[in-house]
């Protein structure tokens, strides 16, 4: 498992003000989904019983890593910052989309691109926005689904591996979702062939990838547009209320 972590967008509704440094419960928005990602890489691994050293959540906290597992896609000299005690090492690695701010399949791409390939036909990636609070429970509903999804028996046949994505309230969520690594980056070098990558949508995107719901509660998959949903979480706004 790998994970992709969108955090690039230019949050015009928030006067400017990235999303990703903003403060729940003393941790960044960003901190708190690299968090989210780590643990999840971990729990899958273990669950596989993973040979050798099995990748330690603790280890993005400062030890060393055996490699990039977390593509963290944004402006890359803000996000050393963001992430706080979160150390960019060998285990998490920051690139910016190209061009900057050219939207979230753009950083898809950046995202898969910064991690190493595997040669496991199986392998699949976590894709996150920052700014969802909740984003350490929808990434375990995720797993959980996921795991679902590896023992159905269409995953033994010759159909395509599926991703699982979030669905909250009715509304399908392609920045919260555990993809196969093969088909997302068949979808990237098509949509970069056709130069429908920039400025796409993901929807666009992922719409040759097979997709599995996953129902998650309602509202947790929320993100922070506007200030009043920074103001909802609990969210300081700069200026004492100021939009």
């Amino acid at each position: 498992m790998q994970a992709v972590i969108l955090a690039g967008g230019l949050s015009r509704r928030l006067g400017g003000v990235p999303k990703a440094g903003l403060l729940v419960e003393g941790s960044t928005l960003l901190a708190r989904t690299v968090a989210a990602a780590a643990a999840v890489i971990a729990a899958q691994e273990a669950s596989l019983q993973t040979p050798g050293r099995i990748f330690d959540p603790a280890a993005v906290q400062g030890e060393v890593g055996a490699q990039a597992r977390i593509a963290v896609v944004g402006p890359v000299e803000s996000i050393a910052r963001w992430l706080g005690t979160v150390e960019l090492g060998e285990l998490v690695v920051a690139v910016q989309e190209d061009p900057p701010y050219a939207g979230p399949a753009a950083g898809i791409a950046a995202g898969l691109a910064a991690l190493p390939r595997s040669e496991d036909p199986a392998e699949r990636v976590l894709i996150l926005a920052c700014d969802m609070p909740a984003a350490a429970e929808v990434a375990q509903l995720l797993l959980a689904a996921d795991g679902l999804e590896a023992d159905s028996p269409e995953a033994g046949s010759a159909a395509p591996p599926h991703a699982v994505l979030a669905v909250d309230n009715g509304r399908l969520q392609p920045l919260a979702g555990i993809y196969p690594v093969r088909q997302l980056l068949a979808a990237v070098d098509a949509a970069r062939v056709s130069q429908r990558l920039a400025n796409a949508s993901v929807r666009s995107l992922i719409a040759s990838v097979a997709i599995k719901e996953c129902a998650v509660p309602a509202g947790i998959t929320a993100d922070i547009d506007t200030w009043d949903d920074a103001r909802s979480h609990g969210i300081a706004v700069p200026g004492g209320g100021q939009e």
